[in-house]
């Protein structure tokens, strides 16, 4: 008699009306003891919910120094020494006397092109530095600094050349005209421009990770 039953139900089940129904009669009930969500919440959007202050920092950070602004340059440097000739040439008029028939300087004049990158540093930031609850976020930025000066040797012309130059007295020059550029980036206000640059791109990023109020503030500010 069981059997009989049994093989009845199975061959109830294996219609396909009859095996849908069945399926979301399970689903209902699951539903009622909250076994899982109810089907109107299975395509509605999570509200974010970041707690945890540390893994947004890591996200962050990886993305290590963030280099915003860029000034390109091309600049004149140079040097004028005295040689021993010149030295001696100096006296000899000083006191009447005819100089020697000697080169009595070395000129090296270069034209450099270069480029001055800044931005902020990230792997510095910690936790004291962010702030996290659900979708709000705070954020105190580093200050924007020079990341790099970079003059390749590719971008390097001599333009004069006269008497013998060491390479450290080649290197002199270049060094000058690294300063020039440093100062030209002054000139050009490109930290300040760093600054806003990193403060939009800032907030794209943690716009893109969810948060929905974002609040960016300078370090130093309370």
């Amino acid at each position: 008699m069981l059997p009989s039953i049994l093989k009845r139900i199975y061959n109830l089940i294996k219609r396909p009306l009859v095996l849908v129904l069945l399926v979301l009669s399970i689903l209902l009930i699951f539903q009622q003891i909250k076994l899982i969500p109810k089907f109107s919440e299975w395509f509605k959007s999570k509200p974010l919910l970041i707690e945890n202050t540390p893994l947004v920092i890591t996200q962050i950070k990886n993305i290590a120094e963030l280099q915003t602004t860029q000034m390109y340059a091309e600049l004149v440097a140079d040097s004028t020494i005295l040689t021993t000739a010149g030295i001696a040439n100096s006296t000899l008029r000083s006191i009447g006397m005819i100089p020697l028939p000697l080169p009595e300087k070395r000129t090296l004049v270069l034209i450099i092109k270069g480029k001055v990158i800044a931005g902020i540093d990230l792997k510095m930031m910690t936790e004291k530095d962010l702030f996290v609850k659900e979708d709000s976020v705070s954020m105190t930025l580093p200050p924007a600094k020079i990341l790099d000066v970079i003059t390749n040797p590719s971008d390097i012309e001599t333009f004069i050349e006269s008497g013998s130059w060491s390479e450290d007295e080649v290197k002199a020059v270049k060094n000058a005209a690294r300063r020039q550029l440093l100062e030209e980036a002054n000139r050009q206000q490109l930290l300040q421009k760093a600054t806003l640059r990193s403060r939009i791109i800032i907030e794209q990023l943690l716009r893109s990770m969810g948060f929905k109020k974002v609040t960016l503030q300078p370090e130093g500010t309370s």
